[in-house]
């Protein structure tokens, strides 16, 4: 398998972790969509990260769709989001509630980056990162044992620490140290995984944090 798309992306990231811990063998092409959109769409014609290329040549899009795969391929007894109810929508309610917040904060960033500072909309990001604040803060208060969902590791944990670091490295400012202690407390035990420890993007890719623009 060939796993297209930076690290640093969320969606990607949260791929690479899933397959390392699940013990699939996968090459790893770094492309930055924005900077290289001709070749990323040679492998996603709507040009977004990631891409998974099969060992037979097929490619499959979107990080929810690949990670649906490979659970599918572990079976039901590895899967990382469960196949039988009530547990899969039990996992699927926090996946859901953390990409959300995840996709505010894309959202936020793209204002930023996107636009020139005086057609930077304030109220808007404000809008984005408090529904950001809010997803991540209900997860926070969810009860764990070690994990989200009771003693085995789930697609819940593993994405909901991938976006809380997003919001941590992104946001400092908007999400300081503390701000979510319970999430905190589960990132530390995700990242001691060999599966996270494997899939850190390198220092020359480190994310950097998002500048807002002044209200005054």
């Amino acid at each position: 398998m060939l796993l297209v798309g930076r690290l640093t992306s969320p969606f990607s990231r949260r791929v690479a972790v899933s397959l390392r811990y699940l013990g699939f063998e996968f090459e790893h092409k770094a492309i930055n969509a924005w900077a290289n959109l001709a070749e990323m769409r040679s492998y996603n014609p709507a040009g977004r990260v990631p891409a998974l290329v099969l060992d037979d040549g097929e490619v499959l899009f979107d990080s929810n769709a690949i990670l649906d795969y490979l659970d599918f391929l572990v079976g039901p007894d590895r899967a990382l989001t469960p196949l039988v109810e009530p547990a899969r929508h039990n996992v699927m309610r926090i996946i859901v509630a953390a990409m959300a917040a995840l996709e505010k904060m894309v959202h936020s960033t793209y204002e930023v980056t996107m636009h020139p500072p005086e057609k930077v909309h304030q109220p808007w990001i404000d809008h984005s990162l408090s529904q950001t604040a809010e997803g991540l803060k209900w997860i926070d208060g969810l009860p764990q044992s070690p994990w989200l969902l009771g003693e085995h590791l789930t697609q819940a944990d593993i994405t909901t620490t991938i976006v809380a670091r997003f919001a941590a490295e992104r946001y400092p400012d908007n999400f300081p140290q503390g701000t979510f202690p319970n999430l905190e407390g589960l990132s530390d035990r995700v990242m001691e995984l060999p599966a996270w420890q494997e899939t850190i993007p390198p220092a020359s890719d480190a994310a950097i944090p998002v500048s807002l623009p002044n209200d005054n």
